[in-house]
């Protein structure tokens, strides 16, 4: 029996079974990949949130420290302008009076100070403290 050409089926079951194997092929690709990339962009993930909440915490701490800043010295500004005293100078090439040897900076009222003589390190008399001495 004769049959129309819009009936002639035998050519078009290779173009069909093409595409089910591409996609079946495919679909086993995606299954074998798909965790992979899912790993790979969990750990991505991972790393930018890691990234910006250490970047939050050093920005925290930036602002902490320059809020410090600031009060300090707004404190120093407002406060310290009232109890501003004048430093007494001392120095420590001035005679020490004989009864008051605490006041000596070289030897700090030891009596004796360190000499280098000839590399080493030898005691020897403070000579603030024995010119006071001396005097008085």
């Amino acid at each position: 029996m004769c049959r129309p050409s819009c009936c002639d089926k035998s050519g078009g079951q290779g173009a069909g079974i093409a595409a089910v194997a591409i996609t079946v092929g495919a679909a086993l690709i995606v299954a074998k990949l798909g965790p992979i990339v899912a790993q790979i962009v969990h750990i991505a993930l991972e790393v930018l949130r890691i990234a910006a909440l250490t970047a939050g915490a050093v920005l925290a701490l930036a602002v902490l420290a320059w809020l410090a800043v600031m009060i300090v010295r707004w404190r120093l500004r407002h406060h310290g302008a009232q109890q501003q005293t004048t430093p007494q100078p001392v120095n420590a090439w001035q005679d020490v009076p004989a009864g008051n040897r605490s006041a000596c900076l070289a030897c700090g009222s030891s009596g004796t100070v360190l000499k280098a003589i000839g590399g080493r390190y030898q005691p020897g008399a403070c000579p603030v403290c024995e010119s006071a001495a001396w005097a008085g």
